[in-house]
């Protein structure tokens, strides 16, 4: 990291986006962070998401959290710094600009911006890092057959890398998501991965072919290693930098999906905080509303930059022909 710029930037707005993904239920947020009630302290807004059932209050706490008041047996501690939720409402602020109350401005149905671009990131990151998992594992598992199995398997599953390459990856899978009988993130997932391993699966098939001739593969062999000792002791192991620097681009190319997925509402669940169905609703406006445009493509841009800088700081690593030229 500190002879590759590019690594540096990468890292650093990685590191960025899954903090702000991690955050984003305490950063906004209707209900408050901490409540005191007769029972005890408790936190409404951590207390439905996963794992966080203990923080739950267990009194009957009230919908209306801005109107809570002592007289009604629980007070209020501490409220998020931006006090709003993804899927609030407020028919009183339609479209308002960027302002005091509301930093990023309000959409159509009231709801703030910023909330939504916040609560954004989990899909985002969720999405493209288990889809990029997701195409990995197919990629890696078909392209070591093709590469170790023999002459006929691999001419098959050439043949069946060109055909899968034909198709349009974002038509694939719009289709693959539309088919799921339950829109979701598991949904998205499945689209996105499935369709997403065609150049792993060739990348990792040429790696194969381009190791097993040198001599430490035909040493391994010499001594009885089979071809799951060859396949994970030495030819994963020698091709995990140039992989890694693949996933790294595949997980952009798979936030892009999603956010283009989101924006043509396939895959998941209407009224979801994401970046693609904000930009679906600026799309909808008759009068232009800017606001809605600028922020969730900065966070497209911020976060897809983060991985392709990611991606070349790795390969600038891997490879000391570029550190050199570097």
């Amino acid at each position: 990291m500190r002879h590759s710029p590019n690594l540096r930037a990468g890292v650093w707005l990685a590191l960025g986006g899954g903090l702000l993904a991690l955050l984003a239920p305490v950063l906004a947020s209707e209900p408050p962070l901490l409540v005191r009630e007769p029972a005890g302290i408790c936190s409404p807004a951590l207390g439905d998401l996963p794992a966080m059932s203990w923080a739950r209050c267990k009194g009957s706490a009230p919908r209306e959290w801005s109107r809570l008041t002592e007289s009604e047996g629980a007070a209020v501690l501490l409220r998020a710094p931006i006090p709003y939720g993804p899927e609030q409402t407020d028919l009183d602020a339609v479209l308002l600009p960027p302002g005091r109350s509301h930093l990023l401005g309000t959409d159509s149905l009231g709801r703030d911006v910023l909330s939504r671009v916040l609560h954004g990131f989990p899909l985002a990151l969720i999405v493209g890092g288990l889809a990029t998992a997701l195409s990995l594992g197919v990629g890696v598992s078909l392209g070591a057959c093709a590469g170790l199995a023999g002459r006929w398997t691999d001419l098959v599953l050439s043949r069946l890398f060109d055909l899968m390459a034909c198709f349009p990856t974002l038509i694939l899978a719009l289709a693959l998501a539309a088919a799921a009988t339950r829109p979701g993130v598991a949904s998205l997932v499945l689209a996105i991965g499935l369709t997403r391993w065609t150049g792993i699966a060739r990348f990792f098939r040429g790696e194969v072919l381009r190791q097993r001739s040198q001599l430490y593969c035909e040493a391994a062999r010499s001594a009885g290693a089979g071809i799951g000792r060859l396949l994970f002791s030495h030819l994963i192991p020698n091709a995990l930098a140039p992989l890694l620097v693949t996933a790294a681009f595949s997980a952009s190319h798979a936030i892009l999906l999603e956010a283009g997925m989101s924006f043509l509402g396939v895959g998941i669940p209407p009224g979801t905080a994401s970046w693609g169905g904000i930009l679906a609703e600026a799309q909808r406006q008759v009068s232009p509303a800017w606001w809605l445009v600028a922020f969730p493509s900065l966070a497209i841009f911020l976060t897809v930059l983060g991985c392709n800088l990611l991606a070349e700081g790795l390969q600038e690593a891997s490879d000391p022909r570029l550190s050199r030229m570097g």
